[in-house]
């Protein structure tokens, strides 16, 4: 299990990176992918996620937005959407009125537990897959995994790389400590941060961020 000492660092480095110092309840769109709209510091996305969809049901709802009014935006927001916000001005107002509301921000606070408990989840694995070979993860190593599965999904590779096994040419971390390099240069490795190696570096600028809020060592 993920030591409960780390969950401060651990969400405020997903947030940096997420969100950085923008409010969480508002609509942004990534325009990369499949990406829809997204919201909520672990950016929720309205394509992607079926729990996004019904949070910002719900938060509509609870604004007193009626059916025949959200099912439209709801269908505009479930789509990639490379060339940005689909919707028009007073319905893109009224959808970050609806999450910025004092009805609609504990609507998102809970869906991005319920992702930061999915990240948890996948970081649950990667402890027991760095266990059974006799590794223990330094606390900024989890600053790098964390944010990282929130972008990518569940760490199917990156637990066969802390298992021992090479990956894209990277050999797997030596005992008895994976360290924050360490993972660092797994993560260059892949193909998102070969194509944007800007990117990585505003990656590793969340983790040190996030890692002012580690417990004294």
């Amino acid at each position: 299990m993920v030591d409960q000492a780390l969950l401060p660092a651990i969400e405020a480095t997903i947030r940096q990176n997420e969100i950085g110092n923008t409010s969480p309840y508002q609509l942004s769109f990534a325009r990369k992918g499949q990406s829809g709209a997204s919201f909520g510091f672990m950016q929720g996305d309205t394509n992607v996620s079926s729990l996004a969809r019904a949070t910002l049901t719900q938060v509509l709802a609870a604004a007193g937005v009626d059916q025949g009014t959200y099912d439209p935006i709801l269908a505009a927001l479930s789509h990639p959407l490379p060339n940005g916000d689909p919707l028009s001005i007073p319905d893109t107002a009224l959808v970050n009125n609806a999450l910025s509301a004092p009805t609609g921000r504990p609507i998102v606070d809970a869906m991005d537990q319920a992702l930061l408990g999915v990240v948890l989840t996948g970081l649950d694995s990667c402890v027991a897959a760095a266990s059974a070979g006799g590794l223990t993860l330094a606390p900024i190593a989890f600053l790098y995994i964390a944010p990282w599965i929130n972008m990518s999904g569940a760490p199917h590779l990156l637990n066969t790389w802390l298992g021992g096994a090479a990956v894209h040419g990277v050999p797997p971390p030596t005992p008895p400590t994976v360290k924050g390099s360490d993972v660092a240069a797994y993560l260059q490795s892949m193909a998102y941060f070969q194509a944007n190696p800007r990117n990585f570096a505003h990656f590793e600028q969340c983790v040190q961020a996030g890692a002012a809020q580690l417990p004294p060592a």
